[in-house]
């Protein structure tokens, strides 16, 4: 590999004190036509930076010490460290996500990978636990699951999956194995919904700022409800945030206690649905692409996807959820959700090397 043209360009930054029911000015309301053909959101890696990358991983590989226990002292990246940096303000105080690209990860082992992806996700924050069973690194392959049923988990299936955010601040995933055909990484502007909705159909955009019940999906904390409440739009300090209206809520609607959704909650969920498709700009996954979403300001998707038929050549991908410690004011009622799902009684933290069962 030889050094390449970069491509990266930072949004301008300037933002306003948010308010809710008026439009909204913030770096992170972009526009897919404003992006969409262009790489201004993707960091190409150099040859210098990849080296110092693995030099870290097999510096990491040969002290023996567990994954989960890296941090960015045990990751060291004396001149990438300054563009990690710059990567993480872009989330925090530019469009809200990027991608890193060129990494090669053909050749090392599923570990290295996992070293050298759990290593960049650390200069972003602290690894949360993604299911019940305490797994800080998860995998995005098809096992046979499905979104559809009361407890299903969209990572292990080749579903289709509608715009939503999840239940922590910042979303990573690294690609190491694209599909044969669909899987596209379909990613929105949170704020840029909302100013669409609130210019389209204001009285719809008022009815998502009330707290709405959403299904933990069966991994429910001791002496917790199998539900939590929350609003879809929130302002807070002057801070615009916003959840997914997705199927956490229509879950939510068989259990004990739930109130009913009023038809002029449907009708906003349905508009907030087909605006983010409308306004959505898709991403084919790269092999050794690493992305990072702000759950606060950007919703993803992902369409369906067909596998090739060898095994070794299913769509994987890496996934971390990453705390940042709520820099970013955040409606109390959401707070408490951005330190990922409390794994079960009993249940270590752990980081399996390959896709494991959780129920």
């Amino acid at each position: 590999m030889t050094d390449i043209k970069q491509t990266w360009v930072p949004a301008p930054r300037g933002r306003d004190a948010a308010v809710l029911n008026q439009p909204i000015e913030d770096p992170a309301g972009w526009r897919a036509e404003d992006l969409q053909g262009t790489d201004r959101f993707i960091y190409q890696l150099s040859d210098a930076e990849i080296s110092e990358i693995f030099d870290a991983v097999d510096r990491f590989e040969k002290s023996g010490a567990e994954l989960k226990d890296l941090d960015r002292d045990g990751f060291q990246l004396p001149k990438f460290s300054a563009v990690m940096a710059e990567i993480r303000d872009e989330l925090m105080e530019g469009r809200g996500f990027g991608f890193l690209r060129g990494l090669p990860v053909e050749g090392r082992t599923i570990a290295q990978n996992a070293i050298a992806f759990w290593g960049l996700g650390v200069y972003m924050g602290t690894p949360v636990p993604q299911n019940a069973k305490g797994h800080l690194l998860e995998h995005v392959k098809d096992a046979g699951g499905d979104i559809n049923t009361p407890t299903g988990r969209g990572y292990n299936s080749a579903n289709e999956l509608g715009f939503h955010a999840d239940s922590c601040e910042l979303l990573s995933l690294m690609c190491l194995c694209p599909s044969k055909s669909g899987g596209q990484h379909r990613i929105v502007s949170s704020v840029t919904v909302y100013n669409e909705m609130l210019a389209r159909r204001p009285e719809l955009a008022r009815e998502l700022a009330f707290r709405f019940y959403r299904s933990r999906r069966g991994e429910i904390p001791p002496g917790e409800d199998a539900f939590l409440r929350q609003p879809v739009f929130s302002v807070t300090d002057g801070y615009f945030s916003a959840r997914g209206a997705s199927s956490t809520i229509e879950r939510a609607q068989k259990l004990p206690g739930v109130e009913k959704l009023t038809p002029a909650q449907r009708e906003a969920i349905d508009f907030y649905q087909a605006l983010s498709g409308e306004l959505a700009m898709d991403v084919d996954f790269q092999l050794g692409d690493i992305s990072f979403v702000l759950n606060h300001v950007a919703l993803h998707a992902r369409t369906a996807y067909e596998d090739w038929p060898e095994p070794d050549r299913k769509r994987h991908l890496m996934r971390l959820w990453i705390n940042i410690d709520c820099e970013r004011p955040i409606h109390p009622e959401i707070i408490h959700q951005m330190i990922g799902i409390v794994p079960d009684p009993g249940e270590a933290l752990k980081t399996p090397l390959e896709m494991t069962p959780v129920t």
